[in-house]
């Protein structure tokens, strides 16, 4: 059996000094358990009751419902007023399309934040980052619903970009909570629990908006969302934990106060009580790091594959609400109301849950099942990908020529419905295997990674809405969609690129950045296990 050690900032293949595995119970001299049944844990925990590897799953369960709650209010509170967009036309003279405008605008905060909230984390400590960044999407939330004259559509967008631009910090810095807490057989689980938030916020804050508003005027739709931010800040501030440790020999890791309130001070106060002190040119060498690992060819590449994938899933959401409402008399096929709209959305809230399901039963089975049939049980981070075969090769696909032959030839809505059940469970499977495999791929740089490609995947839902209309009339709105799917199906070719040389891939990536757990023995022997 082979077992490993990894410190909290780099990989090591050896052995903890001074521990010795006792083969038949699978606990070292000092402690600390080296497996899990068959599987072997990796990274190997310390001793120390306070390495997160060795939190009891009810401790690392408050944190990820503490983090998914944080990202549900990140997601969802930039996209509050994506139904009520007829009342918004009418007020700052706009077009239904140009309205969507402010989906570009939140999009693009969601792109940039994360460039300056991961080197501040880096100074005051992850936590601090994101209760403090909470406070600013309140600010933002509270600012739209007062964008009620005719001149101020411009300031509205503002209002977008940067709730979203605080409403991020999650999506970039939760990912190291999760590989900080949890063993290498036990990520893809978390990784879907966690990034779950980040559709559905995106789904349900339109759902709850259309709802409160759909007799009133707009502006209510943005008053929920208020209270609940409010809500998330004293959640964070009740229950998140800092959850970075150094299993190096010799490290000598933050030991936490008795006191609860001294504690929850040290954590989200100003200073360097929870991470290592550090200077500002230090901090600058940290925002650096982003950059360097933005042209990694195995960055680019699966940021290739998410750009098409969540970017279609993006434009889609953002432009639904302007084909199902737009009235029959103006062309528009069902002409709905903004409560019909808001009932529709429970569509994506299904599509949610089936991939949910799917992620939680398969994500991390289907590579140990993999692991076992190499006949060596050593990991590979591209086992990770073959998840994705049936719902991006396939239902994604599948689901966006749905939507194009809905519009073309005026379909039951019910059509459409599948449509957006499809491409939904595509997005929400896509978006945590792929981040949880870029991280294992960048093993000492999760965040910056994590960062990169939440950055990269959003261009394409980020420009879309100014397009959409030249593309319509170049080739029709069906054609736009079939399109789509065409362009689907090319992006998961990135994927079986690296399922053939992805190793080969991430030997080439510049600056040394790239150091995944690959070779790691996971399963005690080489007969397959069921997995």
């Amino acid at each position: 059996m082979a077992a490993t050690t990894h410190q909290d900032e780099s990989v090591s293949g050896e052995k903890p000094s001074g521990s010795v595995v006792n083969e038949e119970t699978d606990v070292q001299s000092d402690g600390a358990k080296t497996s899990d049944g068959e599987i072997i844990l990796i990274p190997q925990p310390s001793s120390d009751p306070q390495d997160p590897l060795n939190w009891s799953m009810k401790r690392k369960a408050k944190v990820v419902a503490t983090l998914f709650l944080a990202m549900f209010v990140g997601f969802s509170a930039p996209f509050c007023g994506q139904l009520n967009i007829q009342q918004q036309a009418a007020l700052y003279g706009k077009t239904p399309v140009q309205i969507t405008y402010f989906n570009s605008a939140a999009s693009a905060g969601l792109a940039t934040g994360g460039y300056l909230w991961w080197p501040l984390s880096s100074k005051f400590g992850r936590s601090s980052v994101i209760f403090w960044t909470l406070f600013g999407q309140l600010a933002a939330q509270i600012w739209a619903p007062m964008m009620t004259r005719h001149d101020q559509y411009a300031p509205y967008l503002v209002s977008r970009y940067f709730s979203a631009f605080f409403g991020v910090t999650v999506g970039v810095l939760g990912p190291r909570y999760l590989v900080d807490m949890f063993f290498l057989h036990q990520r893809g689980r978390a990784f879907t629990i966690l990034h779950l938030a980040l559709n559905f916020g995106a789904s349900a804050g339109p759902t709850f908006a259309g709802f409160v508003a759909a007799n009133a005027y707009w502006p209510v739709e943005y008053w929920w969302s208020v209270g609940l931010t409010g809500v998330a800040i004293i959640v964070v501030f009740l229950f998140l934990e800092e959850t970075s440790y150094d299993r190096a020999e010799g490290a000598v890791n933050r030991q936490r106060p008795e006191s609860w309130i001294k504690d929850r001070v040290y954590t989200f106060f100003p200073g360097t009580k929870v991470v290592p002190p550090t200077t500002w040119g230090h901090t600058l060498k940290v925002a650096i790091t982003p950059f360097k690992i933005a042209v990694a060819p195995v960055i680019l590449i699966i940021a290739g594959f998410d750009t098409i994938s969540f970017g279609f899933y993006v434009a889609l959401n953002a432009l639904t609400p302007v084909w199902l409402q737009l009235p029959v008399r103006a062309g528009g096929i069902w002409g709905w109301n903004v409560t019909q709209n808001a009932a529709f959305t429970f569509i994506h809230w299904v599509g949610l849950i089936v991939g949910l399901l799917y992620g939680h039963f398969f994500s991390d089975r289907i590579p140990l099942w993999l692991v076992a049939r190499n006949k060596e049980g050593v990991w590979k981070p591209e086992y990770r990908l073959h998840a994705l075969w049936p719902t991006n090769f396939v239902l994604m696909p599948l689901g966006l020529g749905l939507v194009g032959c809905a519009m073309q030839y005026r379909l039951h809505w019910f059509v459409m419905a599948l449509a957006q059940f499809f491409v939904t469970i595509g997005s929400l499977v896509s978006i945590p295997v792929t981040v949880n495999y870029i991280c294992e791929c960048f093993r000492t740089h999760t965040v910056e990674a994590a960062l990169v490609l939440n950055s990269m995947r959003l261009f394409l839902g980020l420009s879309i809405n100014f397009y959409i209309n030249p593309w319509i009339d170049a080739v029709g709105v069906g054609w736009v969609y079939g399109m789509m799917a065409f362009f689907s199906v090319f992006a998961f070719m990135f994927l079986i690129a690296l399922m053939l040389w992805g190793h080969a891939i991430r030997k080439v990536t510049p600056f040394g950045t790239s150091k995944s757990e690959e070779g790691e023995h996971v399963l005690k022997g080489p007969e397959d296990h069921g997995f």
